[in-house]
């Protein structure tokens, strides 16, 4: 897994591939790599990749560990719909999920990037009904508990609620900087943009991604997808390949996006790393 403040494969820990046992409550993991380790018993011991998990304080992981069990998420996946109560809280491990507005555009338009640093649900933790759609833009692992099971735990520790409100202000920040990039950024460089932002959460070079679905995740025509993939190929820092790109200069494309990429990424660390 990279970095996400530096870009460079991590040490081992959080944001890595090497993933930190977890208890969960079923008989088999798969991993990140989609392999599946065995456990013993009713509640063996797997792995987890998830951030907010490994970053959470023990004693409120061990809260959640038991109502946890391990789903695959099928690409173009709805996990949850604006104003409507979702039934379960993913925590993700190898998915990527697409925060998509649907209120007021007829197309869907993505306002946000969900990996194996977060959660889909946050909602849930204001007790509010999403505003948003979310939709599995490639396919993953997540740990699954039940909604009305994750706010009891909420209720019963103050300390869990007010680690996952750190978490909602990443987002916001994550959502107020896509707003910028929105409206000062090059198509290019927006494209740019997210594909280091999916490079990040999946730490493979080969980004399952075809021109629909990066047409919702950059609202614009698929014609102007295409250039902006054929202008990045020409600067050798992709290559595009049937229904997926090749990542071949991250640095380069990082350079290029300039400040519309990185900031994100510097405040999730900043924020769900502080303990005030």
């Amino acid at each position: 897994m990279r970095n996400f403040e530096t870009g460079r494969a991590s040490e081992p820990g959080i944001g890595t591939d090497r993933c930190t046992p977890l208890i969960i409550g079923n008989n088999s993991w798969p991993t990140a790599m989609g392999r599946a380790l065995p456990m013993t018993g009713g509640m063996g011991r797997g792995k987890t990749c998830n951030k907010l998990l490994l970053g959470m304080a023990p004693e409120d992981r061990a809260r959640l560990e038991p109502l946890l069990s391990s789903e695959n998420l099928a690409s173009r996946q709805y996990l949850e719909r604006r104003g409507e109560w979702q039934v379960k809280i993913y925590f993700i491990e190898s998915a990527v999920v697409s925060n998509l507005e649907t209120s007021d555009i007829p197309v869907p338009l993505e306002v946000g990037v969900v990996g194996c640093e977060g959660i889909v649900g946050a909602s849930a933790i204001c007790k509010l009904l999403p505003q948003r759609d979310s939709r599995v833009q490639i396919a993953g692992d997540a740990l699954a508990l039940e909604r009305e099971a994750f706010q009891k735990q909420l209720d019963a520790s103050p300390s869990l609620l007010h680690y996952l409100l750190r978490y909602i202000q990443t987002q916001i920040v994550q959502l107020s900087l896509a707003a910028s990039a929105g409206v000062r950024a090059t198509v290019q460089q927006r494209l740019a943009r997210k594909l280091l932002m999916y490079h990040d959460r999946i730490g493979n070079d080969d980004l399952p991604l075809t021109h629909e679905n990066m047409s919702v995740i950059m609202g614009v025509r698929r014609a102007s997808i295409t250039q902006a993939i054929h202008n990045l190929e020409a600067e050798l820092w992709i290559k595009a390949q049937r229904g997926r790109i090749h990542i071949r200069n991250r640095r380069g494309l990082a350079e290029y996006c300039g400040p519309f990429y990185g900031v994100a990424e510097a405040h999730y660390a900043e924020i769900m790393g502080h303990e005030g």
